[in-house]
């Protein structure tokens, strides 16, 4: 019987440990509560904006969330660069983003007074809290066909410059040109929320705020606690369970495998002897089996028996036609006489013994 290879055995453990690994991962996607920070792309919370970033997606919006602060990432002019709820943003940031607006970028931010934006541009309105559930959106190609936006903050702009959307009581929406690039200031992040996406013309407001299709669209994860990972710490929590279980599943089979207080494992296993032995052996039971002329009798039919096999014969054919065969087919004459021979003596039954032998190296060797 053949036995599986341990090389077998271990592959399947790891099949059925990945396998184990994703089912996992799935259960864990399913079951998942919601969860993350406010307004980040990552966050599938109410106050999360992962359905913000999967809406954009979804019309063939190029999606990229950055780990790395605007100061040390490389801001590509043709990006549209989202800030929500951003705070605080240091001043080596700020420059780094008044550089990409100059440059032709495009920002999109909303959330509380940002007081660093006046650092990029000093023509900001004034920021008043003042609760807002609703604005209009005044009519432009900017905003596509949405009208309505529905909200559930703190915050206005008083301006009347540039307004993309608002209320009697001030802006929810402004824009500012910088250089050869443009801001779109948002004094909430509420509309473009998961909990309120899917109201009034949110969503179609927000695809419309994102800039032209071509432009991909990148979300500052940064401010919202994600930062850079490398090297060990870049692996993933699940795939440092996955490790430990090999590492576990190897040591169990290992011990399973080796031995324990014994001796070491042969390289070869036994094998049965070789028919030419047996048939030594053989002779040399019959040279002492008493009567002699028993052994003789039947040593004598075995090797006439093999005779004919070797000739095409009978075995009860006539010593004639053994001779005649024998010749024909050009046999040893010496091991075809004992064979017929009449005689029970000890020289009778050695030469019957040697002419077996000999048939036999013979078969071994065809």
């Amino acid at each position: 019987m053949r036995t599986r290879s341990p090389w077998m055995l271990v592959g399947a453990l790891l099949v059925a440990l990945v396998a184990l690994n994703i089912g996992l991962r799935a259960l864990d996607r399913t079951t998942r509560s919601p969860s993350g920070p406010p307004s980040s792309s990552f966050a599938t919370a109410p106050e999360g904006a992962a359905g913000y970033a999967e809406l954009l997606r979804r019309y063939d919006r190029a999606v990229v969330r950055l780990r790395e602060p605007p100061s040390e990432a490389e801001l590509d002019p043709r990006t549209t660069l989202v800030l929500l709820d951003a705070r605080p943003v240091p001043t080596a940031d700020a420059r780094a983003i008044g550089d990409f607006l100059r440059a032709g970028g495009r920002l999109l931010y909303a959330g509380e007074d940002p007081g660093w934006f006046r650092a990029v541009h000093a023509e900001l309105p004034p920021w008043q809290p003042v609760p807002i559930t609703r604005a209009t959106i005044r009519p432009g190609e900017e905003v596509g066909q949405a009208r309505d936006v529905a909200a559930d903050g703190v915050g206005l702009w008083r301006t009347d410059e540039d307004v993309l959307a608002g209320n009697p009581k001030g802006a929810l929406a402004i824009r500012r040109r910088i250089g050869d690039g443009e801001a779109i200031l948002l004094s909430d992040a509420s509309p473009l929320q998961n909990r309120l996406l899917a109201e009034a013309d949110n969503a179609a407001f927000g695809l419309a705020l994102a800039g032209p299709p071509e432009r991909p669209v990148a979300f500052a994860e940064s401010f919202h606690g994600y930062g850079t990972a490398s090297g060990v710490e870049a692996v993933p929590s699940n795939w440092w369970w996955a490790f430990g279980g090999l590492c576990l599943a190897a040591l169990t089979f290992a011990l399973a495998r080796g031995r324990r207080l014994g001796p070491p494992e042969l390289p070869d296993r036994d094998l049965p002897p070789a028919r030419v032995e047996f048939a030594e052996a053989l002779a040399v039971q019959l040279a002492k089996t008493r009567p002699r002329s028993e052994a003789v009798r039947t040593a004598r039919r075995l090797v006439r028996a093999r005779l004919a096999r070797e000739l095409l014969l009978s075995p009860d054919g006539d010593d004639d036609a053994f001779r005649t065969a024998a010749v024909s087919r050009g046999v040893d004459p010496h091991l075809v006489e004992p064979a017929l021979g009449s005689g029970f003596g000890e020289d009778d039954l050695l030469a019957l013994g040697s002419t077996l032998r000999r048939l036999e190296r013979e078969e071994a060797i065809a």
